[in-house]
C-alpha cells in the first residue's frame, strides 16, 4: 500500500477515530460546536500528531493532562492518549484508558470509539469473545472513516473463531462498501478456508476477488490484490491436484506485477502436471532470466532442466543443471557473507538510515530498502508483519534514546537558565522594591474617593460653573466681581449701560455653561470609571509583582531540586532504553540471520538436487554410450 493511500485508508480510518472531532469540527463547526478544539494545548498536541511526530504528541499530551490543561477536551484527549499508547504496542495501558473513558463519559460517540478500540485490543490479545461483544456495543456513531475498519474487524474476529459462514454473512450485509476493504476481507476469508481444506468454498471467495473487473480508474493496490488472489487460488488448485483449474487462474496475473514470477512458476507446474513439458518450458524459461533472488526464479533453475530431461533433451538438461549449480554456489557464497555482516550489526542500522523520515508510531513502515548486498536477501523478511513490528520497535527505541540524550544535554541548559534568572532577580529586586514603594495606591484611592464626592455634590447642586473650562470659570468670577463695583456707580445713563452689559455677558456665559453641563458631567463620570479600572489594574499588577517577588526564592529552590532530580532519572531511563535497544537489535539480527540461513538451506537443497539430477543424467548417458558386454554379445550371437 502506498504511503499516501496508507494515510487515507489506515490513518484516516484509525487516527481519525479519536481526532475526527478536529477534522469534522472544521467542516461542521456551525452545526456541531461541541466538536471544536477548545483547549489551546490540545491544538498543540494535534499539531504534533498531524506532523506524524507521535513521540512529541504523546509527551506533550501526558504533560498537559498532568497539569490539568485539558478540561474542555478531556474525553477526546483520553481517546487520543489511548490510541497513541496502542500505536506504541502498550495494549494494557491503552485498554485501561479506553475502559476509563467508558466509565467516565456518557457521550455515545465517545463510547462507540472506545468500544471499537477495545475490540481491536482484545482481538490482538486473543480475547475473541470479548472483542465480538465490544463490537456489538457499538451503536452507530462512528466516524465514516472508521466504518470500513469496524466491518473488517468484525469479519476478522469471526474468522479467527472459525465462523466463516458468519464472516461471509457480515461481508454480504456490508452496504456500499469500498472495493479495497471488501477485497481484503474476502481474500483473507478465502485463504483461511483453503488452509482448512475447504477448497471449493475458499475458491469461491478468491474467485470473486481474482476475477473482479477493474476499470482504468482502479489503483495499483486493487490490481495487486487481484493478482494475489489469483496466485493463491492457482496454487490451491495445484495442491488439490487440479492443474487444469490452476492454469487459467494463474494466467490472469499481470506479467509486470509483483506476483508475476510466482504465477509463471505455477503455470509451468500446471503444464508439467498435465505432462505438457514443452508448454511448461515457456513460462519457466521466461522466469529463469529474472532476478535470481526471487524464490520462484531459484526454483525455475531446477524446473527448466527437469522439463528438458522429461522431453529427452539430456544435453540441454545437463547444461541447465550445470548453470543452476554455478548460480546457486554464487548465491550461497553471498548469503554466507551477508550472515557474517549481519553478525557485525551494521545492516540493521543501515535499514533505518533514511533521511527525511522521522515519523514513529503506528504509521511507520520501512518503505525504501537500501541497496546493499544484505538487504537484497531480506526483501521477503522485510515484508513480514513480525519483522516490521520488531523493526518499528527498534526504530522507536532509537528515537527514544536520541530524545533522552537530547534531554540529558538540556539539563545543563536548565541549570544555566535558572542561574541567569536568579542573577536577574537579584539585580532587579532593588528597583522593584523602590517602584513598589513609590507607587502609593492608597493615596490614589483616597484621591479618587474625593473626586467622586466632589462630582456627586456638583450633580446634586447642579453646579454648572464647576464643570466649566478654566477660562469660563475665570470670566464667571470677573463678572461676579463687577457687580458690587457697578452698584456704587450713579443712576446715570452710562452706568445703566454698563450694568446692562455686565448682566448680558453673565447671561451669555451662564447659557453656555448650562448648554455643556450634561455632556461635561457624563465625561467626568466616564473619566471616573476609567480611573476605577486603572486603579484596579494597578492593584492587580502590584499584587502579581509582589507575589512573584516573594515566591521566587521558594520557586527557585523547587526548580533547582527538580532539575537536580532529572539527571539521575534520565540516566536510569537512558540505561534502560539502551538495554532494550540492544535486545531489540539482537532480535532483529537473529530474525534476519534465521531468514538467511533458511534461504541458504533451501538453496543448498536445490544445489544438491541439481547435482543428483546431473549425476543421474550422466549415468543415463553413460549407460546409453557403454559398449555391450561379452555376455551380452554372446547372448546376441
Amino acid at each position: 500500500m502506498r504511503r499516501a493511500d496508507a494515510r487515507s485508508a489506515f490513518a484516516a480510518a484509525v487516527a481519525a477515530a479519536w481526532v475526527a472531532f478536529a477534522v469534522h469540527g472544521t467542516a461542521a463547526a456551525a452545526e456541531e460546536p461541541d466538536d471544536a478544539v477548545r483547549d489551546l494545548v490540545f491544538g498543540e498536541v494535534l499539531f504534533h500528531f498531524y506532523r506524524e511526530d507521535y513521540f512529541a504528541a504523546l509527551t506533550r499530551l501526558l504533560a498537559a493532562r498532568a497539569r490539568g490543561e485539558l478540561p474542555a477536551n478531556d474525553a477526546e484527549s483520553e481517546l487520543l492518549l489511548g490510541g497513541l499508547w496502542l500505536s506504541y504496542g502498550q495494549h494494557r495501558l491503552a485498554g485501561e484508558i479506553f475502559e476509563r473513558v467508558l466509565a467516565a463519559h456518557e457521550d455515545p460517540a465517545v463510547h462507540d470509539r472506545a468500544w471499537f478500540f477495545l475490540a481491536k485490543i482484545w482481538r490482538q490479545r486473543g480475547y475473541l469473545a470479548e472483542a465480538e461483544a465490544a463490537l456489538a456495543r457499538i451503536g452507530g456513531n462512528l466516524p465514516p472513516e472508521l466504518e470500513p475498519a469496524r466491518r473488517l474487524l468484525e469479519a476478522q474476529v469471526l474468522m479467527d473463531q472459525g465462523r466463516f459462514d458468519d464472516a461471509e454473512a457480515v461481508l454480504e450485509a456490508w452496504e456500499e462498501p469500498t472495493e479495497e476493504w471488501v477485497g481484503y476481507a474476502r481474500y483473507n476469508l478465502g485463504v483461511a478456508l483453503v488452509r482448512l481444506g475447504r477448497i471449493d468454498e475458499g475458491a469461491v471467495m478468491l474467485e470473486r476477488v481474482g476475477a473482479a473487473e477493474l476499470d482504468e480508474t482502479a489503483n495499483e493496490e486493487r490490481r495487486a490484490l487481484r493478482d494475489k488472489a489469483n496466485v493463491a487460488l492457482g496454487y490451491a488448485w495445484l495442491q488439490a491436484g487440479r492443474p487444469a483449474f490452476a492454469k487459467p487462474t494463474l494466467q490472469r496475473v499481470r506479467l509486470d506485477g509483483p506476483f508475476s514470477s510466482k504465477a509463471l512458476l505455477g503455470v509451468g507446474w500446471a503444464d508439467a502436471e498435465l505432462a505438457d513439458y514443452r508448454s511448461a518450458l515457456v513460462p519457466w524459461l521466461e522466469l529463469k532470466d529474472r532476478n535470481v533472488l526471487d524464490a520462484a526464479v531459484q526454483e525455475s533453475l531446477l524446473a527448466v532442466p527437469y522439463a528438458f530431461a522429461e522431453l529427452g533433451a539430456d544435453a540441454q538438461a545437463a547444461d541447465q543443471y550445470l548453470d543452476a549449480v554455478a548460480v546457486l554456489d554464487e548465491e550461497i557464497g553471498r548469503i554466507d557473507r551477508s550472515i557474517e555482516a549481519l553478525r557485525g550489526g551494521g545492516p540493521i542500522d543501515a535499514l533505518l538510515a533514511q533521511p527525511g523520515d522521522e515519523a514513529s508510531g503506528w504509521y511507520w513502515r520501512l518503505e525504501r530498502v537500501p541497496d546493499t548486498v544484505e538487504s537484497r536477501y531480506l526483501y521477503e523478511l522485510l515484508s513480514t508483519h513480525r519483522f516490521q513490528e520488531a523493526l518499528k520497535s527498534y526504530r522507536d527505541l532509537k528515537l527514544l534514546v536520541r530524545n533522552l540524550d537530547e534531554w540529558s544535554a538540556s539539563v545543563a541548559a536548565f541549570d544555566d537558565i535558572l542561574d541567569t534568572r536568579q542573577r536577574a532577580y537579584e539585580q532587579r529586586l532593588p528597583a522593584i522594591n523602590r517602584s513598589l514603594e513609590e507607587i502609593d495606591l492608597e493615596r490614589m484611592t483616597t484621591r479618587r474617593v474625593q473626586l467622586e464626592s466632589r462630582l456627586t455634590i456638583i450633580e446634586r447642586t447642579h453646579d454648572a460653573v464647576a464643570l466649566g473650562s478654566p477660562d469660563q470659570q475665570r470670566l464667571w468670577r470677573e463678572l461676579n466681581a463687577l457687580e458690587p463695583r457697578l452698584a456704587l456707580l450713579g443712576r446715570d445713563a452710562e452706568a445703566d449701560a454698563l450694568r446692562v452689559k455686565q448682566r448680558f455677558l453673565k447671561g451669555v456665559l451662564q447659557w453656555e455653561l448650562e448648554r455643556d453641563y450634561k455632556a461635561r458631567l457624563w465625561e467626568e463620570k466616564a473619566a471616573l470609571q476609567k480611573l476605577d479600572l486603572a486603579l484596579k489594574e494597578a492593584q492587580a499588577r502590584r499584587y502579581r509583582v509582589t507575589t512573584a517577588r516573594d515566591a521566587w526564592p521558594e520557586r527557585f529552590t523547587a526548580l533547582t531540586e527538580r532539575v537536580a532530580a532529572l539527571e539521575p532519572r534520565l540516566s536510569r531511563l537512558q540505561d534502560s532504553a539502551r538495554a532494550a535497544l540492544e535486545r531489540e537489535r539482537r532480535l532483529l539480527e537473529s530474525m534476519a540471520i534465521e531468514e538467511l540461513e533458511a534461504r541458504r538451506e533451501r538453496l543448498s537443497t536445490y544445489r544438491l538436487q541439481a547435482r543428483f539430477s546431473l549425476a543421474a543424467l550422466y549415468d543415463r548417458a553413460a549407460a546409453r554410450a557403454a559398449p555391450p558386454t561379452a555376455e551380452a554379445a554372446g547372448e546376441g550371437s
